[in-house]
């Protein structure tokens, strides 16, 4: 059973091959370089870096700058741009293009945060569609369609409506290569389930390739959602939060009909220690481990019987003793292990 087709892992985003169809989606707040090396390293096909602002990137932000940054491993590599101003947008793309040299150029048409959406950019784009189209001609125009630019959109705004189907044919026209849709609408934000029929109609109207996205938090999941929608490719936001091996897993699945064997807790910690050593090594002791936390909240769920470990993993501000406790636990750990039973020690003043 296979879902693709022997030897269907190609995909084309303009001119840039890629080996696989399962990409990692750029998350604020979570997609990282420590997160995006350990995805590629699993099988991501590509990553997308964090949003970043046109504005704030001609304005010379030190910390849009920092955002862009990536490492060679981490290639196929996107830089995702958000922006309403067609002239900034294209702009910051000739920028990003000439300074940073990533593989893909993404625009953010779906992000639904309300301080977003006050700058006409995100989904706020929805209510306007034709105004993708023209942010997308000006890029495509700025880069002299060396990189390939492609959209992320939802659904539609605050229902599902026409507005999505006006947005592809916007940006198709435009020279977008490729459109990824979240199928949710900005109102649901990220509850409620994800309405894979968009997707599939998406599909049957589009001219460039439609990567789904929403709902996927498994291997199976996945299989269904290409062969539900027919949808070309497949990007992996929250199902991959805490398990940046799911890639792997998706592939195997989707080659050999077969699910690979769960990853031990040992795995797991293993993983989740060496995401924190590399989030430290960038960004400093403080801040590495500070934004690491919320990538172990999701790393340590279902740990019973380690209720009081797990919070002191998650509060203590001692970078050395967290990076310290989760090595002695991972060396405890043997691969038959499903929880985690013996502490370690805990210094006072920690949490």
């Amino acid at each position: 059973m296979s879902a693709l087709g022997k030897g269907a892992r190609e995909f084309k985003l303009g001119n840039v091959t890629l080996n696989g169809r399962v990409f990692l989606a750029p998350m604020a707040g979570y997609t990282d370089t420590a997160f995006r090396r350990l995805a590629r390293r699993y099988g991501a096909a590509m990553v997308v870096t964090e949003m970043v602002s046109s504005r704030a990137l001609i304005a010379g932000s030190d910390k849009t700058n920092d955002l862009m940054e990536f490492t060679e491993p981490e290639r196929p590599v996107g830089v995702q741009l958000f922006g309403g101003d067609p002239s900034i947008m294209g702009e910051a793309a000739a920028r990003v293009a000439e300074e940073v040299k990533p593989d893909v150029i993404d625009i953010n048409f779906g992000c639904p945060v309300g301080k977003i959406l006050k700058c006409d950019a995100g989904a706020s784009v929805l209510k306007e569609p034709q105004r993708a189209g023209w942010i997308v001609e000006a890029m495509v125009k700025a880069t002299e369609g060396k990189v390939p630019i492609t959209v992320k959109t939802r659904a539609g705004y605050d229902t599902m409506d026409n507005a999505v189907f006006e947005l592809l044919q916007a940006v198709e026209e435009a020279g977008a290569s490729a459109l990824a849709i979240h199928a949710r609408t900005r109102n649901q934000m990220f509850e409620g389930k994800a309405n894979w029929e968009v997707i599939t109609r998406l599909k049957e109207k589009a001219k460039i390739p439609i990567i789904g996205n929403g709902d996927v938090k498994s291997a199976e999941d996945a299989y269904r959602l290409f062969k539900e929608t027919n949808c070309d490719g497949i990007m992996i936001g929250r199902g991959s939060m805490g398990a940046p091996w799911i890639f792997e897993e998706i592939n195997h699945y989707l080659e050999t009909g077969k699910p690979m064997k769960t990853p031990s807790l040992k795995f797991r910690i293993g993983v989740a220690l060496e995401q924190l050593k590399c989030s430290i090594e960038v960004k400093g002791s403080r801040l590495g481990l500070l934004e690491m936390r919320k990538h172990l909240t999701h790393y340590l769920k279902g740990f019973e019987g380690a209720r009081d470990m797990r919070q002191k993993l998650l509060t203590s501000d001692d970078a050395d003793w967290v990076v310290k406790a989760l090595a002695e636990i991972h060396e405890q750990l043997s691969e038959e292990d499903t929880l985690l039973l013996t502490p370690v020690d805990v210094p006072a003043g920690t949490a």
